[in-house]
């Protein structure tokens, strides 16, 4: 694993993340409030692109999800690869642009193959008409976030929750979000996805940041 010298030590805890991703997922369909019907399925299946790079010393994801068709039925086992083989890109659906900022720890480093719990807070605003104040952790390749502080535009769904999940498997970036909508008790998936890496990313100097994956048994911590 090569480290760079100038990577924000701040950065390395979410390194893993860094770099180009592509891949496919599932959109939750219709929009809130409508009713599931014929035309209209419960979900639709989208192409989806994540860019992730080093700002400052905050990470800088840019999240783009497009609208999907497949002439052959989603099989949800494909992994990244074959859904963009299988799913033709069309409309943009949304662009999220989010900025996270890893807390400063002076915890010791734990053994080979542990990791150590890093706190962060981010800060989104996404085409949706959306923008929120976020709270997460993040262990090793696994990350988990949430907000209940959004601000909301005229035209936006009236949701009350956000709730976000990345995880690396198998050298694939999974992850998923849910909402909750004004007047609902409980959660829902509005979008899930698995993408894989198409491009590493770089520091201010150039240097590659590359050797991020969980095949070779060790993370940025």
């Amino acid at each position: 694993m090569v480290i760079p010298a100038d990577l924000p030590a701040l950065v390395a805890p979410v390194a893993w993340m860094l770099g180009t991703w592509e891949g496919w997922g599932m959109h939750a369909n219709p929009a809130p409030g409508q009713e599931a019907s014929a035309e209209a399925p419960a979900d639709s299946p989208v192409i989806e692109e994540i860019r992730g790079d080093v700002v400052g010393e905050q990470m800088r994801l840019v999240t783009r999800v497009y609208a999907g068709e497949s002439a052959a039925p989603i099989d949800p086992t494909w992994d990244a690869a074959q859904g963009l083989a299988a799913i033709k890109k069309g409309d943009l659906i949304s662009e999220e642009t989010l900025y996270v900022s890893v807390a400063p720890s002076d915890a010791p480093l734990p053994p080979p193959g542990q990791y150590n719990s890093r706190e962060f807070t981010a800060t989104s605003a996404s085409t949706e008409g959306h923008s929120a104040v976020w709270d997460g952790v993040s262990v090793g390749p696994r990350v988990q976030m949430v907000s209940d502080a959004i601000a909301l535009g005229v035209d936006a769904p009236r949701l009350t929750h956000l709730g976000r999940m990345f995880g690396l498997v198998a050298g694939e970036l999974m992850w998923t979000q849910e909402r909750t909508l004004d007047g609902q008790d409980e959660a829902d998936v509005e979008i899930s996805g698995r993408l894989h890496r198409t491009e590493q990313a770089s520091t201010e100097s150039g240097e590659v940041i590359d050797g991020i994956d969980d095949s070779q048994g060790g993370f940025l911590v």
